[in-house]
């Protein structure tokens, strides 16, 4: 993961302190660290990038929620609100706006380095405790009984309808419509969602789409949904991702698929772009306007 740029967004000593200090931690994560006391050197600094702490008192007299909502629209950052409430609650209520999480005062200078070094700034989680090793013979029957109950022709009726024999993605069918479902989701309850496009021009043999659809495997979560749209597009749908979360996904899986150095039916080397973009956004009205944002017109069959 390259290295992001730290904005402090607060007039505050001791909160200004405890995020170099966790910047220092996470030196490898924090490119550099910059500091605006008032609304005023916001407005004057231009778009940013990377990751913002704000202090809610930088936000005066809105709401942090509120002011939230606005400069997501503007800046693609992880952004993290600083909150004297209940965390569980402000945790709640950031991501609702689109934010990572709620950072309690006093700051928590290791767990703040911790969610600075985090390719989503999520937490660390914490090793679970080992499970009790299985009864291999009693797994082992359990299992098969589970198998025989099912049935089959229901069960290749299901893989069919979700799953791209070509590809190994999901169908454009099945990925249209949980684009659809997300998009409602994300709007209703505020919370980010990324959608990330990597386009070609060239026609493809089975043996290079497969090698470009694991690349993009690879490095989705289970949460994700990728699938083949058109016959020279790629797409992710990556729930709880924001404009930089989304942008740092598309470039490490773009640099992955670049690395292979394919080529396509006519033996040219084939030109791969990525494009992301993330809802909620006032200007995106709909399911197949958010998809447009990242793919040709003639590409963009949601809803045809």
């Amino acid at each position: 993961m390259s290295a992001r740029p730290l904005t402090i967004l607060s007039a505050d000593q001791g909160v200004i302190e405890a995020c170099q200090q966790a910047a220092q931690q996470a030196a490898s994560a924090v490119s550099s660290v910059q500091v605006l006391k008032a609304l005023g050197d916001l407005e004057s600094a231009g778009q940013l990038q990377g990751l913002v702490v704000v202090d809610p008192r930088f936000a005066a007299p809105l709401s942090v929620h509120e002011w939230a909502l606005s400069f997501l629209r503007e800046h693609q950052v992880l952004l993290f609100l600083i909150t004297t409430g209940d965390v569980q609650e402000a945790a709640g209520l950031a991501r609702f706006v689109g934010a990572q999480g709620a950072l309690p005062l006093p700051l928590d200078v290791t767990e703040l380095a911790a969610q600075l070094s985090s390719p989503f700034g999520a937490p660390v989680s914490q090793r679970p405790q080992p499970m009790e090793v299985p009864d291999g013979a009693a797994l082992s029957a359990s299992i098969s009984s589970i198998l025989t109950e099912r049935e089959p022709e229901r069960r290749e009726l299901f893989l069919r309808a979700v799953a791209d024999s070509r590809s190994g993605l999901h169908t454009a069918e099945f990925w249209e419509h949980r684009l659809e479902e997300e998009f409602k989701r994300a709007n209703r309850f505020r919370f980010p969602l990324g959608l990330v496009s990597f386009t070609w021009d060239g026609e493809l043999d089975d043996a290079a789409l497969l090698d470009l659809a694991g690349v993009l495997l690879l490095d989705t979560r289970d949460v994700d949904i990728a699938a083949q749209i058109s016959e020279h597009s790629l797409v992710a749908m990556l729930p709880h991702t924001g404009p930089e979360g989304s942008r740092l996904f598309g470039n490490r899986v773009l640099a992955g698929m670049r690395d292979r150095k394919l080529q396509d039916l006519l033996g040219e080397n084939l030109e791969i772009e990525c494009r992301s973009a993330t809802v909620p956004d006032s200007s995106v009205a709909n399911a197949r306007a958010f998809l447009a944002q990242v793919l040709e017109a003639e590409d963009c069959q949601l809803g045809a």
